[in-house]
């Protein structure tokens, strides 16, 4: 009797606890974004895990600020995401009392060195902090654990670590054998090198394009450089003007892509022999993650924290980013790049345990 009546609680307990309700909420991009960016995809990505894990997420895009609190009043989530900065703080101090119960986050994507690009940066986040103060339900929650340890040391604000998940299927990858296959591609005397992403000044193209150039010479091969030549953002004009005048009259060559839906974007990297990211500023680099998924090596940085060592190369040293441009090619038929690959699979499991404990899911 005792055991039924357990029973009977136990179960109308689990039944009437709520399940988490997401929404990420990004700001509309000029239409020749098209339906996929970096910025979006990572949303989406992480919904994809979310849902997964027993939550209720989505996203969408909103043409600015006004059109939050409709979005907010017809999905009636337990947890707001603002991605990046566009929502000026004034703004909260009308959305918050509206939604009282809701938790509010401001969702950061860039690490110190890279949003010290933004004017805006540092006045807004400081008020942000002044608003959690008010508003216990509002929060700032950067991408990055590096910005977390940063606004701590330097503004004595707590912030909420709130990470990205690479999934771009409901289904997570990581569950599937994953074969490591030697490099099959027919060899020519063309090597394709990927360079993707927006061209800004931080994303360091002009030298990760000379090294390229560098290391097709000392292998024998004429270079095709790719690169997204439709993103140009933050002065990133001026970079790509340096990049046409670096292949003028030279043999090797820079192609030109225009930006991509996802699924699309991979059938293009699986064309690649080598990848390459080696930027100032990441807290995660979604094009990383598809070359290593994609079983493409890549050489980065050591500002993408998942990567493996052996592929970080300095940012400002072309005969460093050269000789792991060696090791990537030469490492490819034993298959070493599925280090990567491993690095990544362990990142999204920490990643998932971050959100599974702040959401408190199961």
């Amino acid at each position: 009797m005792y055991f039924l009546g357990y029973i009977h609680i136990y179960f109308i307990g689990n039944m009437s606890k709520k399940k988490p309700r997401i929404i990420f909420i990004c700001k509309r991009r000029p239409a020749q974004y098209g339906a996929s960016y970096g910025l979006l995809n990572s949303c989406r990505f992480l919904c994809n895990a979310l849902i997964n894990m027993g939550a209720e997420a989505k996203t969408v895009e909103v043409i600015d600020n006004n059109f939050i609190d409709r979005e907010v009043h017809l999905y009636k989530p337990t947890h707001v995401f603002i991605e990046a900065l566009w929502v000026v703080p004034e703004k909260f101090e009308v959305l918050i009392p509206l939604h009282s119960k809701v938790q509010w986050h401001v969702r950061l994507h860039s690490n110190t060195p890279f949003i010290s690009n933004e004017g805006i940066a540092i006045p807004w986040i400081k008020k942000y902090i002044e608003l959690s103060k008010k508003y216990p339900q509002f929060h700032v929650s950067p991408n990055s654990f590096r910005l977390v340890n940063d606004l701590w040391q330097s503004l004595h604000y707590k912030s909420i670590y709130s990470p990205n998940i690479y999934q771009p299927h409901v289904t997570p990858w990581e569950d599937k054998e994953i074969e490591v296959p030697c490099q099959k591609k027919k060899e020519t005397n063309v090597i394709n090198i990927g360079c993707f992403g927006a061209i800004r000044p931080m994303k360091n193209l002009l030298i990760q394009a000379m090294a390229a150039i560098a290391f097709s010479e000392e292998l024998g091969k004429t270079l095709h450089f790719h690169v997204n030549q439709s993103r140009q953002e933050m002065s990133g004009e001026n970079t790509y003007k340096n990049l046409v005048s670096l292949f003028e009259n030279s043999k090797h060559k820079l192609v030109n892509h225009a930006w991509l839906l996802h699924s699309d974007f991979i059938q293009v990297i699986k064309q690649m022999d080598l990848g390459m990211q080696v930027t100032f500023s990441e807290t995660f680099n979604i094009v990383s993650a598809d070359f290593a998924t994609s079983m493409v090596p890549i050489v980065g940085t050591s500002e993408i924290e998942w990567m493996n060592w052996l592929y970080k190369a300095k940012p400002t040293d072309l005969d460093n980013i050269v000789s792991h441009l060696w090791l990537a090619w030469l490492g490819r038929n034993w298959g070493l790049h599925y280090f990567n690959l491993t690095g990544l699979k362990k990142w999204n499991k920490n990643a998932r345990q971050v959100w599974k404990n702040y959401l408190k899911l199961m």
